[in-house]
């Protein structure tokens, strides 16, 4: 089945996105695996310099991929949903 050309543009972006998203995931997951060498503050010193980022990145595909899926189909609770529970 050949995709409407209205809509080629979104599929691009939400396979673009969700590659993303699984990159990112990956990232993180091989970050976290990982730890520093030393004692608590090395680990903290670690956890802000690559965990954090990491965590964000993820995070930020995640809401844009959110942002393109409707509410209906998306499987997980939206920040709405959380703050105000719907």
């Amino acid at each position: 089945m050949a995709v409407p050309s209205s809509q080629s543009g979104l599929l691009n972006d939400l396979v673009s996105i969700i590659a993303e998203l699984q990159a990112k995931v990956a990232e993180l997951e091989h970050i976290a695996d990982h730890h520093a060498e030393g004692d608590s503050l090395a680990h903290s010193k670690y956890a802000h310099a690559k965990v954090v980022p990491a965590m964000l990145a993820v995070r930020n595909a995640g809401d844009r991929l959110e942002t393109l899926v409707a509410d209906d189909l998306w499987p997980l609770p939206t920040y709405q949903e959380m703050l105000f529970l719907k």
